[in-house]
């Protein structure tokens, strides 16, 4: 019984350890700071999960101010970003209709708990509600407003809301096909298959495309990206001739927020015409 008490307990600290692991390969959680300020026109929303409490924040145009916005985004940061982190790069946005939703992982800023697939969904779903409490409008009023754009880890994270929910744009800026693809580029099989917390975007889209084929979707991806080929991008846009593409040369995977700029306001204004093809 010893023997078979000693296996067990193996066991599970080897399960343990995998998890452990896994989840500091994937995820790199950072926090603001004790001086942390906010812009005039951006407030934070407050709200609680099965993960503790949660903070994500909703930022508008100063010319429309803060009232129900015409079109509503939500964005979703890298394995690394904290939903602050997009202020600049949506400065002066060419839509003063539009109000965002930007989106800190569980464990992530100040929210609490752990980050995963189910609580990333749990966390945006919430963070839509609080954000319709606000306002005082059923969240419904919200998620048909609702588009969505997603940077690297990002781009999985807003696909699991729109693979569940109809959203009215989609923008994915150097997504992965999947993680256990990912996983195997970075460990190779059999391990790759081990992967606790799989983001499946190939299936996501496929989703999204059979509920609802007219849906506006870009793909945006950079050549020389590093971290994730510039493939899959490729391969995910291969999905449906609907979906747009665009490569963006010497483009890496983390500056080409900086400089695919234009053609990522372009793809969420609708204007991709405007930086030609």
């Amino acid at each position: 019984m010893k023997i078979i008490f000693m296996l067990l307990m193996a066991i599970v600290l080897i399960a343990l350890l995998l998890v452990e692991g896994q989840r500091r390969m994937i995820y790199y959680p950072r926090a603001y700071g004790d001086d942390l300020q906010l812009p005039s026109n951006c407030r934070s929303l407050e709200f609680v999960t099965s993960q503790g409490r949660q903070q994500a924040f909703y930022l508008w145009s100063p010319e429309a101010g803060d009232k129900v916005p015409a079109r509503l985004w939500l964005l979703a940061g890298g394995n690394a970003a904290l939903a602050l982190d997009w202020l600049e790069m949506l400065e002066g946005f060419p839509d003063p209709g539009a109000g965002f939703l930007l989106l800190d992982y569980p464990g992530y800023g100040r929210s609490q708990g752990r980050v995963g697939p189910e609580a990333i969904l749990e966390s945006t779903e919430a963070a839509l509600a609080a954000l319709a409490a606000g306002f005082a409008v059923e969240t419904r009023e919200l998620a048909g407003r609702l588009q969505v754009m997603g940077h690297s880890l990002g781009a999985a994270a807003v696909l699991l809301y729109a693979g569940r929910h109809r959203v009215q744009r989609v923008v994915l800026v150097s997504p992965f096909t999947s993680l256990k693809d990912m996983a195997a580029l970075l460990v190779g099989w059999p391990l790759n298959r081990t992967l606790l917390h799989d983001y499946d975007n190939r299936a996501r889209l496929r989703e999204i495309i059979a509920r609802d084929p007219q849906v506006p979707i870009t793909i945006i991806h950079g050549d020389h990206d590093k971290i994730i080929p510039v493939r899959m991008g490729q391969e995910l846009a291969a999905l449906s001739p609907l979906i747009k593409y665009r490569e963006i040369p010497n483009g890496d995977h983390n500056y080409i927020l900086v400089t695919a700029r234009e053609e990522i306001l372009a793809a969420m204004t609708g204007a991709e015409t405007a930086v030609g093809e």
